[in-house]
């Protein structure tokens, strides 16, 4: 399958080793008090470039103090020293509900996270997804098949992604190397990114997505968060997956995306999860506003449709305390709602480059 056109619109991205990116659009009248919060806004989270350079999309690089990764981006990219991020834009912070929110996951405070409707403050998310047993885990890995849903509005996005969680859910810590996120509010068109969350509170107050607040640590010089994935599943055609996975290394949580090191997540922001996890999940997210319908779900297909029609996640493993890749037991959890989405074929294939495998997603609409 032949290449995405690149987007039209301009994005920013900055090269940096710890830093922000965003959400944010539709043209407003601001006050002069208003457009002087948001400025202040912008310096907060941009650093000064250290250099412009021009990849895929215009990107600039900062200063960076991580130095256990010193490569350079191809064509001359980002010197010795700096990763690429997302810069944020004047336009990012206009889509964003408030600067408050800006970057943040909006979870209901009290609902019970997982549930198969969580509806509380016109927020409303549903899931097709796979739940481990609750035990000392170290890590996770799964290959996620990639699709384009159909997802248009800000008001909605979709999702297929990893879970890690520790502790009770009333004061939780959780991050997600998600493989694909389409949602307009937050990059300002429907295009499928690999993004990242996390959060030590169940999404009350801590935590943000990608590098939108200090946490995470971008480490590779070529790979910035919220990247567009350029090469996507298409039906009966080819069939494209990214391999994503989360280990403990030493004190920290390490990301990898197809056996190159992303970065980590530092020891010092966590809480439970600082020595091990307790569950993972593997599956479909997709989240809307109350009366608006539910977007589609991995490629939009029911899951009974299967391979190169469903989306699917494959190769599920888990990480023992020994460093030990195991394969999930099939005895798991299944959370989804039947009345938009599905799950199917959750076993083990003899061929080892599926082994522990599932099928999920659906068409959405009012569920």
């Amino acid at each position: 399958m032949g290449l995405m056109a690149p987007t039209l619109r301009t994005l920013t991205l900055v090269c940096i080793a710890l830093c922000m990116s965003l959400y944010g659009t539709t043209a407003e009248c601001l006050s002069t008090e208003k457009f002087l919060e948001m400025k202040r806004h912008l310096r907060s989270l941009n650093k000064p470039a250290v250099k412009s350079i021009q990849i895929l999309e215009p990107s600039s690089c900062v200063s960076s103090n991580e130095t256990r990764h010193i490569l350079e981006l191809p064509d001359g990219g980002c010197p010795e020293g700096t990763v690429p991020i997302r810069r944020v834009q004047m336009q990012d912070l206009l889509r964003a509900p408030s600067l408050s929110t800006f970057g943040k996951k909006l979870y209901a405070a009290n609902s019970s996270f997982g549930s198969l409707a969580q509806s509380s403050n016109n927020i409303q998310y549903r899931w097709a997804k796979i739940d481990s047993k609750n035990g000392d885990l170290y890590g996770t890995h799964a290959h996620i098949n990639l699709w384009t849903p159909y997802v248009k509005g800000k008001d909605k996005y979709s999702s297929a992604q990893v879970w890690l969680f520790s502790g009770l859910m009333i004061n939780s810590t959780s991050f997600k190397p998600d493989g694909l996120y389409v949602s307009e509010e937050l990059f300002g068109n429907a295009e499928p990114r690999f993004y990242i969350y996390w959060t030590v509170d169940r999404y009350i107050s801590t935590g943000c997505y990608n590098t939108l607040c200090p946490g995470f640590v971008s480490v590779h010089p070529r790979i910035p968060l919220g990247r567009t994935f350029r090469q996507m599943s298409s039906p009966g055609g080819d069939q494209f997956f990214v391999r994503v996975k989360i280990v403990k290394e030493r004190l920290d949580w390490w990301l990898y995306v197809n056996e190159e090191k992303i970065g980590f997540w530092p020891q010092r922001i966590f809480n439970h999860i600082n020595e091990k996890a307790e569950r993972a999940s593997w599956g479909g997210e997709v989240f809307s506003v109350q009366g608006v319908e539910f977007p589609p779900m991995g490629s939009g297909a029911v899951a009974a449709e299967g391979f190169a029609q469903a989306a699917f996640v494959k190769s599920m493993q888990l990480v023992n305390g020994d460093g030990q890749y195991y394969e999930a037991p099939t005895d798991t959890k299944r959370v989804v709602d039947t009345r938009c989405y599905s799950l199917a074929s959750d076993g083990v294939n003899e061929d080892p480059n599926w082994r522990r495998y599932f099928y999920f997603g659906g068409p959405g609409g009012r569920c």
